[in-house]
């Protein structure tokens, strides 16, 4: 056989494998579609960002998967300041306790953010890197945050101004993306931001407004008539700190509460006051309010009492 027959011997045998290999070969998993096309999606909006793949959070979201808040938390604000009211920009389930980020602020600028997630294992001194991404970042922007083990306060808390760029991409993006920790251990989310950019429009010019001089608020005093029997006489007042603290009159006792912060209405509470007996919150919406007691080591609130309250 000469060279040329030997040649085209080869070829057709090595096109013959080819054609076999193809036809052999199974459908694309369903699956590994969807990662990529995720993947593209989620990408698309950085191809002309400064962020590499690998330092992506939207990427590594995409690629590996962070836990997803629940669509049943939604984003709120409001920049009403008062006695009883101060501005605050929440995720939180509406109607109810359940909150997940909230950030309350001074006038002059400052904003104080508390997270409620699960510190990662491996923090040291309860300090832990907070990472933040959104769909529309061209970089990651890192903080350092603090976990705050207290009473009904705990979480992250993080301090930053009005007019630090993490609630400007907030505005902007659609995702959220945030990392607390380091390594396998860290806590990874990802956040839907629908209503995140009308919240912040309420909550932010609050923060940025120059401070008011304060003026000492009359006492509003209401009487609540409860469910179960009871009246309670809750009596709202100011302090030296502007920080609002209620004074309720309970069976003949009195409890002295301080605002803390809350996903809607006004909430008070004696976190800071571990002397006394119970730990005792005082949540007030609109006319109704619900007093609650629980033991200072009941974390869970298996055994808390909570009492629905009503002004006439």
């Amino acid at each position: 056989m000469g060279m040329k027959q030997q040649v085209a011997a080869i070829y057709a045998v090595s096109t013959l494998a080819l054609l076999l290999a193809a036809c052999s070969a199974s459908e694309p998993n369903s699956d590994e579609t969807v990662v990529a096309e995720a993947v593209t999606s989620a990408t698309s909006d950085q191809q002309n960002a400064s962020i590499a793949p690998g330092e992506s959070l939207a990427f590594e979201w995409s690629a590996n998967g962070f836990e997803q808040v629940p669509s049943e938390y939604k984003w709120m604000g409001t920049g009403r300041r008062d006695d009883v009211y101060q501005p605050n920009f929440s995720l939180s389930v509406p109607e109810t306790d359940d909150i997940i980020w909230s950030s309350s602020c001074e006038a002059g600028g400052r904003v104080t953010t508390q997270m409620y997630f699960v510190p990662p294992k491996n923090m040291k001194r309860n300090n832990a890197s907070f990472k933040f991404e959104t769909d529309k970042s061209t970089k990651t922007l890192e903080y350092q945050t603090k976990y705050m083990p207290s009473g009904q306060a705990e979480g992250f808390q993080l301090i930053q101004s009005a007019n630090d760029p993490m609630f400007a991409e907030m505005k902007a993006g659609s995702w959220a993306y945030i990392q607390i920790g380091e390594g396998s251990d860290a806590v990874k989310q990802r956040i839907s931001l629908a209503n995140a950019a009308k919240s912040l429009n309420a909550f932010l010019p609050a923060c940025s407004a120059p401070k008011k001089v304060a003026v000492k608020p009359t006492p509003a005093t209401v009487t609540y008539a409860c469910k179960d029997g009871r009246s309670i006489k809750a009596t709202y007042l100011g302090n030296d700190t502007d920080i609002p603290i209620v004074r309720l009159e309970v069976g003949g006792e009195q409890y002295l509460l301080s605002q803390i912060v809350a996903g809607s209405g006004a909430r008070y509470d004696n976190s800071g006051e571990k002397q006394a007996d119970k730990r005792r919150t005082w949540h007030n919406k609109g006319k109704g309010s619900l007093f609650i007691e629980t033991d200072w080591d009941d974390v869970d609130g298996n055994n808390e009492t909570i009492v629905h309250c009503l002004e006439p």
